[in-house]
Formats: structure tokens, C-alpha cells, sequence
């Protein structure tokens, strides 16, 4: 399941911030990604809600800043 959920977290970040899902890597974050402000994050956070289902807390939301730790949130929200 991880590899799957990889890949559709990779896709949705890669849908709201405007980037190849190939150039989404362990290292992106909100430092190294021009398009990940503010305001993209909120649209990434509502983006993976929808998508599964989900709802996150404060924590949770200001927790994701690269895409592992997206992936592990998401995770355990989904386990």
C-alpha cells in the first residue's frame, strides 16, 4: 500500500503545486519548491482531504512540510 500512496500523494502535490509527480522526491518541501507557499499549502492539505477522505487537524496540517512527512500523516490517518 505504501508504494501506491506514494504515488498518489506524488500526484496530488505534483496537481496542486505545479510540478512533474517525477520531481516530487524525499526533499521537497515548502524550502526548495518555489510553488509550496502559504496559500498552496492549504490548497495541498483540502487537495489530499478530498482525495482520501480524511480530515486533518491543526498539528497534522502544520506537520507536512516535505513529502515523507505528507505520506506518513496520511498514513496513520488512514491506518
Amino acid at each position: 500500500m505504501t508504494d501506491n500512496l506514494e504515488e498518489s500523494v506524488r500526484q496530488v502535490m505534483a496537481d496542486v503545486l505545479g510540478l512533474e509527480p517525477a520531481r516530487i522526491n524525499d526533499d521537497t518541501s515548502p524550502h526548495n519548491t518555489p510553488t509550496w507557499d502559504s496559500a498552496n499549502h492549504i490548497q495541498l492539505v483540502v487537495a489530499l482531504e478530498q482525495e482520501f477522505n480524511v480530515s486533518f487537524d491543526v498539528d497534522e496540517f502544520e506537520s507536512m512540510l516535505t513529502f515523507p512527512d505528507v505520506v506518513q500523516v496520511l498514513q496513520a490517518k488512514l491506518s
